[in-house]
């Protein structure tokens, strides 16, 4: 896998040493304005967001409920193109405009609170959330034929296992080395070395090996609590992705992620059918291998603990004119569990439901149902349904957060406003959970996971 993901990145650098810059330059770029470098700074562009967050969850029984609401975004600047390179930066903030205690575990079960305290920052809870932090931090560099593009320092990227995640105030953002380039044969090759983390949620930037365990890490597969925050040893990430537009609406997706000292994670995944058509289906594998000690050479403080995982997933839809329904079906076998550092991202998989996630697991079966309807005045209306058949909550070996089998139903409706009011987009979200299958938990293991209701309204300004 070490070769494969070594290949990719020489298949990158063929590519990008054989491009053509015949082409006529973008009217965006500066050379062709003849402007002097202090002119491409000074007629730089303003871009930024802005977000209100509300949202509230109900528990069933004794423990407590919470709400939070939020006000924040980023403000930042973008210059003129130069000779194709540019320069961007931004800064994020947020500010708490009234919420519940989110510095106090619950009285009964004396868990921590888990959604609401994700609109400021985990890492350090307190009364008084006033945040400001640095984003974007980057030069970049576009070729004249727009196919190429290199991005060094601090960024946004999106890919099967590190992604924004933007489910708060803030997405998660990366620092490093990016790369990208796109053929005329519909090839699409991307990578890159990163070193460095902000995980959403957080008001920081860490390297790669301290951003293991900002959030709860739940337990070894001893059963205790996992000890690997501060005591994970990794260089960085080697990551590379290569997407191939092929015959017959084919779509081939290869993706290799190399955690130093931790694991190597690859995935292979084949579409065919496109958004618009009657018809798609899609499936995915990926492998999990440990590399080195798995993040520490005493066991107890390891990230990776087994030798290896394997996930599967696919879906299948269908497109009803305005209508479309999508059913989903993940399976990660008994071999271990499925590990990635939710500070990093979500989850790949086809099962995929807002507000949770089943990564530290193994011998899972999920299916999930989608029904999405996208009306004539523009709103976007999507109900899910899935079903998740988990390892007992006893089985730290499979089951890294005690979470039992569990229902899941939501209902997320969006609009985006268009003409004057461009920019503007507002979403609501609920979300209920319930255990299934039988599952046997304690009120402390049911906290902020089954038995609950979850609500979000969010209010978006870009420009």
């Amino acid at each position: 896998m070490r070769w494969s993901l070594l290949s990719l990145l020489v298949l990158l650098a063929i590519a990008v040493s054989a491009q053509n810059t015949d082409q006529d330059l973008p009217h965006s770029d500066s050379l062709r304005q003849g402007a002097a470098l202090h002119d491409v700074i000074r007629k730089g562009t303003l871009e930024g967001r802005f977000r209100v967050f509300l949202m509230g969850t109900l528990n069933d029984g004794a423990p407590a409920d919470y709400h939070a609401q939020a006000f924040g975004g980023s403000l930042g600047f973008a210059s003129q193109r130069w000779k194709g390179f540019q320069f961007r930066m931004s800064g994020g903030y947020a500010f708490d405009l009234w919420s519940a205690d989110l510095t106090t575990p619950d009285p009964i079960t004396k868990q921590p609170n888990r959604y609401e305290i994700g609109l400021f920052d985990v890492t350090a809870p307190r009364e008084d959330n006033q945040l400001a932090y640095l984003q974007l931090f980057q030069l970049n560099y576009k070729s004249l034929d727009e196919h190429t593009m290199f991005v060094l320092g601090r960024q946004e990227i999106n890919t099967p296992f590190i992604n924004p995640q933007d489910g708060r105030m803030q997405p998660t953002l990366a620092e490093g080395l990016w790369a990208s380039h796109r053929t005329r044969n519909e090839l699409k090759l991307e990578g890159g070395l990163l070193y460095g983390f902000s995980p959403r949620s957080t008001a920081g930037w860490y390297g790669a090996e301290q951003s293991f365990g900002l959030y709860p890490a739940g337990v070894g597969v001893n059963g205790r609590p996992s000890r690997y925050a501060g005591n994970t040893t990794s260089a960085g990430v080697a990551m590379a992705g290569a997407q191939w537009n092929g015959p017959s609406k084919l779509t081939f997706t290869a993706w290799e992620m190399l955690t130093a000292n931790i694991s190597n994670t690859a995935m292979l995944q084949v579409e065919r059918g496109t958004r618009d058509d009657r018809w798609m289906v899609g499936a995915m594998a990926i492998r999990q291998d440990k590399v080195g000690s798995g993040g520490n050479t005493v066991d107890s403080l390891a990230y990776f603990q087994a030798d290896a995982s394997m996930a599967f997933s696919g879906r299948l839809r269908m497109n009803l004119g305005r209508f479309r329904w999508q059913l989903n079906y993940t399976r990660i076998t008994a071999d271990g569990r499925y590990l990635m550092p939710r500070e990093w991202g979500r989850d790949p998989f086809y099962t995929f439901l807002p507000r949770e996630r089943n990564e530290g697991l193994g011998d899972v079966h999920a299916t999930t149902l989608n029904l999405i309807w996208r009306t004539k005045n523009g709103w976007r209306i999507q109900g899910d349904a899935g079903w998740y058949a988990l390892p007992d909550v006893s089985n730290a070996d499979l089951n890294k957060y005690a979470f039992p089998s569990y229902l899941q139903f939501g209902l997320n409706t969006q609009y985006q406003f268009k003409g004057d009011w461009k920019g503007l987009a507002i979403q609501f979200l609920n979300v209920a959970k319930l255990p299934a299958n039988g599952a046997a938990y304690t009120q402390r293991q049911a906290m902020n996971k089954v038995d609950m209701f979850h609500t979000e309204l969010i209010v978006n300004y870009a420009f």
